[in-house]
C-alpha cells in the first residue's frame, strides 16, 4: 500500500468521526471544558489546565494529542509510579527491565536496555529533562498532575522525543497552610506511606515538604535459597522553597533524593527459543545440566538478587514577567542517578552466568525561555543546553561448565566505559489567531548534539575470575555530532463552541548515539515525520467529553535493540510506517455517574529491515544481510511494545451517606499481543490479555478518606518484557513480570 493511500485511511477515518460528533453536537454552547470528574456533588466534567506547550492553557484547548491525568484520580488509583497509569493513556505502553523504565507511545520508544542506552520518549519532572530512564520510575508522590503528549514533540521538547513526552508536575509550595498523610497497607506485607506540608513562612516566602516510603515483600522468591524476590524498599523526599520578592519576580527552588534497596529487577525464566542451523530446537544449558523451570515469578539462583538505586537533583526556576503579556524564565537543574542491578542469566538452578548491569550519571541543563501571550499571539522562544556523564558497565564471570569444561569460573564478559553528551538547541513556536475561530501554529528547532565515549569490550575465557581483574585490550574511542532541524505547522479551528478540529505536521529527531561497551561505530540518528488530524469536544452541557486523534507517521532509521553475542545492543533498521486512530471518551449519564472509554488502534509495522537472530543461525532460509549472513527479512513485522489495540473501559459512582460520602470504581484494561522484540515470535510476547481493578473510597466531612482497592483482580501474570539470553546458555528467554493480585486499605487525612 503506497504512503497516500495509508495516509488516507487512517487519517481520514479520525475526520469521519470528528464530523460526525461536530453534526450531532455543534449547537452546544453551554458546556464546560473535558477534565477529570467533578467532586461528588458537582455536575459536569471539570476542567484541568495544563502546561505541555510551556504556558497555561486548558488540555481541551491544545490543538494536540495529550492525556492529562490529575492528582486526585492518581490518589484515588494508589498510583505510586508511572507504570499504574499507562492503561489510561491510548498509544502508552510502560513497563520495567533492569530498572529501567521503558516507555512507548504510539510504538515509539526504548527498545535496549543496556547502561548508557536513551529512550525515544522525553520525561520530564516540573520542566526538567530527565536523560536516564531509570530515574523515571521515582517520582510519583505529591503531584498534581500527569500529562502525556502524544506524537513527536520536536519543537518545544527537542530532544528524545520522537515518541512524545511525558510530564510531571508536583505541587508547588503554598502560603496558606495544608498538610496530609497517607498509609496503605495490604497484601505481600506492603506498608507504603505519604506525607507533605506546605506553609508561608512569610508573605513572600513559601515551603513544601514531602516524602514517600514503600515497602512490599516479595511477589516471587528465590527457590535455592528461600529469599523473597520482586520486593521493594525504597524511600524519598523532596523539598521547594518558594520566593515572590516582587509582583514580577517568582523563584522556585527545588531538590529532591530517592533511595531504593531490594532485591527487585531480576531476570525470570520465560522458556527455551534457541534452534540450530538446520532448525532443530536447542534446549537451554541449565536444563541440560540439571536445572529446572522455577515458575515464572520464581527464580532459582544460587547468588541472591540485589537492586540498588540512588537518584537525586536540584532545580531553580526563575520567572520575570516583564510585561503584562511578556515572561522571561530560566530553569537551571542538575541530576544524579546511580544504580546497580545484581541479576543472573541463569536463573533456573545452575550456577553460570551471574550478570551486574551499573550506570553512574550526572546531568546538567539549562533552558531559557520567552513567552508572549496576548489575543492574537501564543509565542515561546527559547534555548536548551544539556551536558551529561555516563559510566556504564555490564559484567559477569562464566562458568566453564556452559561450554562442556570444568566447574570453574573464568574472568568471563565486560562491556562500559564512560559516555559524554553535550546538546544545544534554540526553538520557537507561534499560534497566531487568524479570526476568534481559526488558529494557525507554525514552530522550529534546530539541534545540535555532540557524544564522546571511551569504552571496552572483553570475553576473556584464559584467567579465573577475579573480580579485581579489569578489561584486557585498549580503550576503543570516538566522537560524533548530530543536528537536526525539526518544524511544526499546524492549523486549529472552532467548528461549533467547545468542538475544535485540529491538523497538523511535525518533525521529530532522537540523536544518534554509541553502544556504550560495544567499542563499535556510532549509530544513525532516528526520524519520523508525523501527520495528524484530530477533534477535541465538551458536549452535552459539560457531561461528554469525546477526544479523537488519528496519525501517520514515516519513521526512518529506527534504533532497534538486539542481543548480539553477549551485548545488548542498538542497530539501525532502514523504516517503519505507523499509523493509527486514538479516542478518549468521559461521559456523565447522570449526575456523579462518570463512564469512561481510552482506546487505541495501532498499525506500527517495519517497512525495510533485514537482520540476523543468533538464536535461529539458518535465518529464514533466503535471506541474508550485508554481511552475507543468514538473517530474516522483518517488512511487516510489528514493531516491539506497540499491540494492535488497548481499550480502557472505567466507571465510577459516588452516592451520600451518613457523615460523608462513597466512590465505587472498577476498570477493566484489555490489550492485544505484545511484541518484545522485532522477530514477532510468540514466545517472545505476551499474549492478548485483560486485567481489572476495584476501588471503594470513603471520604468524612472532616476530610478522611479511606480506600479499599484490588488491582488485578483475576490474578493474572502478565509478561512485562522479555529478551533471549545468550547461545552459550542455549539462548533462554529472559523477562520480567507485572505484579500479581494486590489488595488492601488506604487512609489519607488532608489538614
Amino acid at each position: 500500500m503506497t504512503f497516500p493511500s495509508l495516509r488516507h485511511g487512517a487519517l481520514c477515518s479520525a475526520a469521519v468521526m470528528a464530523l460526525a460528533h461536530a453534526s450531532a453536537f455543534g449547537q452546544d454552547n453551554s458546556a464546560r471544558n473535558g477534565g477529570e470528574p467533578t467532586s461528588q456533588g458537582a455536575s459536569g466534567i471539570s476542567d484541568i489546565v495544563v502546561t505541555a506547550q510551556k504556558r497555561a492553557e486548558s488540555v481541551q484547548d491544545i490543538p494536540i494529542a495529550v492525556s492529562a491525568i490529575g492528582g486526585a484520580a492518581l490518589a484515588q488509583r494508589g498510583a505510586t509510579d508511572l507504570t499504574a497509569i499507562a492503561s489510561t493513556v491510548p498509544g502508552l505502553n510502560v513497563s520495567e527491565q533492569v530498572g529501567q523504565a521503558r516507555l512507548t507511545l504510539r510504538g515509539i520508544g526504548v527498545d535496549n536496555i543496556s547502561t548508557g542506552a536513551e529512550s525515544s520518549v522525553a520525561f520530564n519532572q516540573d520542566g526538567v529533562f530527565f536523560s536516564r530512564s531509570a530515574a523515571a520510575l521515582a517520582s510519583f508522590y505529591d503531584v498534581e498532575r500527569v500529562e502525556v503528549l502524544r506524537g513527536p514533540q520536536g519543537t518545544l521538547y527537542g530532544r528524545n522525543a520522537t515518541g512524545g513526552s511525558v510530564n510531571i508536575l508536583t505541587n508547588r509550595p503554598t502560603f496558606s497552610t495544608k498538610g496530609g498523610i497517607s498509609l496503605t497497607y495490604g497484601n505481600y506485607d506492603t506498608v507504603n506511606a505519604e506525607a507533605y506540608y506546605s506553609t508561608g513562612l512569610s508573605d513572600k516566602v513559601a515551603v513544601r515538604v514531602a516524602g514517600q516510603i514503600q515497602n512490599h515483600s516479595g511477589y516471587g522468591r528465590n527457590r535455592l535459597t528461600g529469599a523473597d524476590v520482586d520486593d521493594k524498599h525504597s524511600q524519598a523526599v523532596r523539598g521547594q522553597l518558594l520566593f515572590e520578592p516582587t509582583e514580577q519576580l517568582t523563584i522556585l527552588i527545588g531538590a529532591d533524593y530517592y533511595n531504593q534497596k531490594d532485591r527487585s529487577n531480576t531476570y525470570h525464566y520465560f522458556g527455551p527459543a534457541g534452534f540450530t542451523a538446520a532448525g532443530d530446537p536447542v534446549t537451554p544449558t541449565g536444563l541440560l545440566l540439571g536445572g529446572f523451570d522455577p515458575g515464572p515469578r520464581n527464580v532459582a539462583s544460587v547468588r541472591n538478587p540485589s537492586n540498588s538505586a540512588e537518584f537525586w537533583g536540584a532545580r531553580a526556576d526563575i520567572s520575570y514577567e516583564l510585561t503584562d503579556n511578556l515572561t522571561l524564565r530560566s530553569l537551571s537543574a542538575y541530576r544524579s542517578s546511580d544504580f546497580v542491578v545484581e541479576s543472573d542469566l541463569n536463573p533456573i538452578g545452575v550456577n553460570l552466568f551471574p550478570i551486574d548491569f551499573g550506570e553512574t550519571s550526572g546531568e546538567y541543563s539549562q533552558e531559557l525561555q520567552l513567552n508572549l501571550d496576548t489575543d492574537s499571539h501564543k509565542l515561546v522562544v527559547g534555548a536548551f543546553y544539556m551536558h551529561e556523564n555516563i559510566d556504564g558497565f555490564i559484567r559477569g564471570p562464566l562458568n566453564l561448565r556452559a561450554v562442556g569444561g570444568p566447574d570453574l569460573f573464568v574472568q568471563g564478559f565486560y562491556s562500559g566505559g564512560r559516555l559524554k553528551t553535550d546538546a544545544a538547541a534554540v526553538f520557537a513556536q507561534d499560534s497566531y489567531s487568524v479570526t476568534d475561530r481559526l488558529r494557525l501554529t507554525l514552530g522550529a528547532r534546530y539541534s545540535w548534539e555532540k557524544k564522546r565515549v571511551a569504552d571496552q569490550s572483553d570475553f576473556n575465557f584464559d584467567d579465573l575470575y577475579d573480580p579485581a581483574n579489569g578489561p584486557r585490550g585498549q580503550v576503543h574511542r570516538a566522537d560524533k555530532n548530530f543536528n537536526a532541524f525539526t518544524p511544526k505547522i499546524g492549523v486549529d479551528f472552532d467548528i461549533a463552541d467547545k468542538t475544535m478540529v485540529y491538523a497538523s505536521y511535525s518533525k521529530g529527531f532522537k540523536a544518534g548515539t554509541f553502544n556504550l561497551g560495544s567499542a563499535g561505530p556510532a549509530l544513525d540518528p532516528e526520524k519520523v515525520d508525523a501527520y495528524e488530524i484530530g477533534l477535541k469536544s465538551t458536549l452535552l452541557d459539560g457531561h461528554l467529553r469525546a477526544n479523537i486523534s488519528g496519525f501517520y507517521y514515516d519513521y526512518s532509521d529506527l534504533q532497534v535493540g538486539k542481543v548480539q553475542g553477549q551485548l545488548l545492543v542498538l542497530e539501525n533498521a532502514a523504516a517503519a510506517e505507523i499509523y493509527g486512530i486514538e479516542g478518549e471518551f468521559t461521559l456523565e449519564p447522570v449526575r456523579d455517574l462518570i463512564v469512561g472509554v481510552n482506546a487505541s488502534w495501532l498499525h506500527a509495522r517495519f517497512k525495510r529491515y533485514v537482520t540476523a537472530d543468533q538464536a535461529r543461525p539458518g535465518g529464514d532460509g533466503s535471506t541474508r544481510d550485508e554481511n552475507g549472513v543468514p538473517a530474516f527479512d522483518l517488512a511487516g513485522n510489528a514493531l516491539p511494545q506497540a499491540p494492535n489495540y488497548t481499550i480502557d473501559l472505567s466507571a465510577q459512582y459516588s452516592f451520600d451517606v451518613p457523615g460523608g460520602a462513597l466512590t465505587i470504581r472498577g476498570e477493566s484494561f484489555w490489550s492485544d499481543r505484545v511484541f518484545f522484540s522485532p522477530f514477532n515470535l510468540n514466545y517472545m510476547s505476551q499474549p492478548a490479555y485483560d486485567v481489572q481493578n476495584a476501588y471503594v473510597t470513603y471520604r468524612t466531612d472532616s476530610g478522611l478518606r479511606l480506600t479499599g482497592f484490588i488491582r488485578n483482580i483475576g490474578n493474572e501474570t502478565i509478561r512485562a518484557s522479555g529478551q533471549v539470553a545468550t547461545t552459550l546458555l542455549g539462548s533462554p528467554v529472559l523477562g520480567f513480570v507485572k505484579p500479581p493480585r494486590t489488595y488492601g486499605l488506604t487512609v489519607a487525612f488532608n489538614l
